[in-house]
């Protein structure tokens, strides 16, 4: 019977053709190394003992670390400009690629992707030498439930959502009209819940998403931090799709503010 809670039809469905593309990059790399900006490739072992490769871009001057959890659309080979802009934003950047992507060893999968951040994190506290105070967990779409699995199970500085969704069920749920009638039982349990995450005691958290996303909706993010306990800000763009930025600097301007506010 195809009920969702067959884990391997969930992946099957969640990653139909994961990317593993890995272009030269070599000049995109060296453009963003300037001023001291440097870059460390890195390997990581996962929970199940598959292979995960990623980046470690250094900025001086600071021991704040973004963790970045990508979407599930790209591999970091195509997210480079991410990087850039997290940069910008006063932080170091650790970016990797989930199992199945870019040349992570494994097999795409819900389960692996969330065992995979938890890697690239004990890679910073146990290897780089962060301390949990000085870790900002950012998710972006898919990779916002990855992250909310992640400071589930470790203590972060502060989270930042991108483009993210209250649960991976919910989401589905408006992707996929079929899964609607479903009941919950026959969903795997406790996959990417975020609503279970931040409505219980968490770091600060700042949430970033499009009235126009037609990917995960509007309504879908704004379900989630209604239930987040404080401290929360949401930063709307109103004519913001999937992953945008803003018009006039928005983006980085709520980041910013935010490392302020909360003392990151």
């Amino acid at each position: 019977m195809l009920l969702p809670a067959n884990t391997s039809l969930y992946d099957l469905i969640m990653f139909p053709c994961p990317d593993p593309r890995t272009p030269a990059v070599a000049c995109e790399i060296s453009r963003i190394c300037q001023n001291g900006i440097t870059c460390q490739d890195i390997t990581l072992k996962s929970a199940n003992g598959k292979l995960i490769y990623g980046w470690f871009f250094e900025l001086p001057g600071t021991r704040r670390v973004f963790l970045y959890s990508q979407g599930k659309g790209n591999n970091r080979y195509r997210k480079l400009h991410m990087v850039a802009k997290l940069l910008k934003c006063g932080g170091s950047v650790l970016v990797y690629d989930y199992q199945g992507w870019g040349r992570s060893q494994g097999r795409a999968s819900v389960q692996g992707s969330c065992d995979d951040a938890v890697a690239a994190y004990d890679y910073l506290v146990q290897t780089a030498g962060r301390k949990s105070g000085e870790i900002i967990a950012y998710g972006e779409s898919f990779g916002s439930g990855v992250t909310g699995q992640l400071v589930a199970k470790r203590k972060v500085a502060a989270v930042i959502l991108m483009s993210g969704f209250a649960s991976l069920k919910s989401v589905g749920r408006e992707t996929y009209p079929l899964l609607r009638f479903y009941p919950d039982c026959t969903f795997p349990a406790q996959i990417m819940d975020n609503t279970a995450v931040f409505s219980k005691p968490h770091a600060p958290l700042l949430m970033i998403h499009g009235q126009k996303d037609h990917v995960i909706s509007f309504a879908n993010a704004k379900s989630l931090f209604e239930v987040a306990r404080e401290p929360k800000e949401m930063l709307v763009l109103e004519q913001g799709r999937h992953v945008s930025f803003g018009n006039k600097g928005e983006w980085s301007c709520a980041i910013k503010n935010f490392i302020a506010k909360y003392k990151l």
